[in-house]
């Protein structure tokens, strides 16, 4: 009978804390020196498990395109997400104006970018330690369906542990629903971050709070769903409005009490 010597275990363990904790100051620093016009609130980081049930689940409640992460990186072993929340200015902004704001159609590119960037720079980190990295592609068509996309960054979110998934249908973390969210799969594995336990949404918390259906400028959200078509037609009439920007963006619906949460 083989007996796991403790002291190993103990160093693989401080091994796995200090992996995450390099993760997350990567993604904190970049976030906070962003080279853009875009600014941010503190970043949020959260791990699952490649081999966790719920992407599984997620071919059932996506649909079967959406991917699993063994199908994107066999050697994967674990699903790293962060969230880039937008500062305050920027959310007042779209907050209070019924026409669509350049800055953040502009936010969405810039962030998105940075998401790239700081993918990049994690990669490059990992791979000195023998670590091999892949970013999912989640691109949206939008010129036919738009939301059909081989992965959900929201949803790999849902899985580490970020948030719950609003009445608007944007994942809201303990930082709020206004920002962006990005991956990376590693073939290290770090310990899965808790899936909160309390819903974030006031409405599906019990609260009579419905500001994103009443902002939506399409009309597309009620209560009980999403038309997506609307949304998906509000979205790209937004981004008309800046086309030397070439994004598509909107945003109203994450402008609410959940856009910020910590207020």
């Amino acid at each position: 009978m083989h007996f796991k010597n403790n002291t190993d275990q103990n160093n693989t363990d401080q091994n796995n804390t200090d992996l995450k904790n390099r993760i997350e100051k990567i993604i904190k620093t970049e976030a906070a020196n962003p080279g853009t016009e875009t600014r941010y609130r503190e970043p949020l980081v959260g791990f699952a498990s490649a081999d966790d049930p719920i992407f599984d689940e997620m071919k059932e409640i996506i649909g079967p395109y959406h991917l699993h992460p063994k199908e994107i990186f066999p050697e994967a072993k674990t699903v790293v997400s962060f969230f880039l929340p937008f500062e305050e200015k920027l959310v007042e902004l779209n907050r209070k104006s019924s026409d669509p704001v350049k800055e953040w159609v502009q936010a969405k590119g810039e962030t998105d970018s940075l998401i790239v960037k700081i993918n990049e720079k994690l990669a490059a980190e990992l791979s000195k330690e023998i670590i091999n990295a892949v970013v999912p592609e989640a691109a949206f068509d939008y010129t036919k369906s738009g939301f059909d996309v081989a992965w959900s960054h929201k949803s790999a979110a849902y899985a580490a542990g970020l948030g719950t998934f609003g009445v608007h249908h944007m994942l809201i973390t303990k930082a709020g629903c206004a920002g962006r969210f990005g991956t990376l799969l590693i073939s290290a594995e770090i310990p899965p971050t808790p899936r909160p336990s309390e819903e974030f949404c006031r409405h599906k918390k019990g609260g009579i709070c419905l500001v994103c259906v009443d902002r939506c400028p399409a009309g597309a959200l009620r209560a009980g769903g999403l038309d997506k078509k609307k949304c998906l037609k509000q979205v790209r009439e937004s981004g008309s409005a800046f086309p030397e920007l070439k994004q598509v963006a909107c945003g109203k619906c994450a402008t609410g009490p959940c856009a910020l949460r910590s207020r």
